[in-house]
C-alpha cells in the first residue's frame, strides 16, 4: 500500500510532467524492440525529446540539457559514424555536468550520453544494444533517485525490452 500511496504521489506533485513521462514510456518502448538500429534511433530521437520536456517539467535542469543533447545525439548518429561527432557529444555531456552539478545526481546522465554515445556511433546490432543497457542502468539510477515516475517505468521496461531483443538477435543470428 506505501507504494501505491508513494506513486499517487509523485503523480499528484506533477501531473502534467508525468502524464508526458508515461506517453514517452509508449514511444521508448517501441524503441527498443525495433530490430532494426536505424529505426531504433529514430524511436529514440522523440522519446529523448519526450524526456527532455519531462525534465524540464520537474525542474531537472542538467537532466533536461542531457535529454536534449541526447535527442540530436540520437538523430546524428542515424547519419553519420564519424568519432570527432561522437567525441564532441561526449564533451558537451561531461561539460554541461561539470558545469551544473550540485548533486551526484546529475553524473549519471552524463555517463549515460557517454556509453550510449559510444553504442549508437561505433556499435551495431547486439553491442550496440549492451551499451544503450548501459545507459539505461544510469538513467534508471537517476530517475529513482529524483522520483521521475514515468522515467522508472520506461528505464525498467526498456532493460527487458532491450533483453529481448538482444536475444531475439542473437538466436536469429545463430540459426
Amino acid at each position: 500500500m506505501d507504494l501505491i500511496n508513494s506513486i499517487h504521489h509523485l503523480f499528484w506533485q506533477a501531473p502534467w510532467a508525468q502524464s508526458l513521462g508515461l506517453v514517452a514510456l509508449i514511444i521508448g518502448v517501441s524503441a527498443f524492440f525495433q530490430k532494426d538500429d536505424q529505426h531504433l534511433r529514430y524511436y529514440l530521437t522523440v522519446f529523448t525529446l519526450c524526456m527532455a520536456v519531462h525534465f524540464f517539467m520537474l525542474e531537472q535542469y542538467t537532466s533536461t540539457c542531457l535529454a536534449l543533447l541526447g535527442s540530436v545525439r540520437n538523430f546524428v548518429s542515424s547519419r553519420t559514424k564519424n568519432v570527432w561527432a561522437m567525441s564532441l557529444f561526449i564533451f558537451i555531456a561531461v561539460s554541461i555536468s561539470i558545469s551544473n552539478i550540485d548533486s551526484l545526481v546529475h553524473i549519471l546522465p552524463s555517463v549515460a550520453i557517454i556509453a550510449g554515445s559510444w553504442g549508437l556511433f561505433r556499435e551495431k546490432g547486439i553491442a550496440m544494444r549492451v551499451y544503450m543497457s548501459c545507459g539505461t542502468v544510469c538513467w534508471l539510477s537517476h530517475n529513482l533517485i529524483v522520483g521521475s515516475m514515468g522515467g522508472i517505468l520506461i528505464e525498467s521496461i526498456f532493460l527487458i525490452a532491450n533483453f529481448k531483443t538482444m536475444y531475439s538477435l542473437y538466436r536469429e543470428s545463430h540459426v
